[in-house]
């Protein structure tokens, strides 16, 4: 992404602008989410060659794992009570399709003088593995 930054420039009467989604992991509203997937895989088929589930099977297990936010702290069972669990290993294709959504929003209804010349996305993940003992 920075080779294609590096060539990008900047007019006076333009501004760089960053956004950053904060807690995205908690943040990323589940039931939203569903209706975005929901509605994608309603109309693109591609998917269907790798299963024989129907999309109200899929929603089923979708909706099975985002909601089962339990974990454990200190010998304790919590569960979290927004967003998606953090471990979760469905929740990077939520959150991105969830995003996608928030961003096809914003530019189709924004007014032509303030759509933006250039959009990127960046999202990254990363995993820290603990040694025990």
């Amino acid at each position: 992404m920075t080779e294609e930054l590096s060539s990008v420039q900047i007019e006076e009467d333009e501004l760089l602008v960053s956004h950053d989604v904060v807690s995205l992991f908690t943040s990323t509203p589940v039931k939203e989410s569903l209706e975005v997937i929901r509605e994608r895989l309603q109309r693109h088929s591609e998917w269907r060659y790798t299963t024989l589930l129907e999309v109200d099977d899929i929603m089923e297990l979708l909706e099975f794992i985002l909601t089962t936010t339990y974990f454990c702290f200190n010998c304790q069972i919590y569960r979290q009570k927004f967003g998606t669990a953090m471990d979760s290993p469905v929740f990077p294709l939520a959150a991105n399709m969830f995003m996608e959504h928030l961003e096809r929003k914003l530019l189709d209804t924004a007014p032509e003088d303030l759509k933006p010349k250039l959009w990127k996305r960046y999202m990254y993940y990363f995993l820290e593995v603990l040694k025990k003992g």
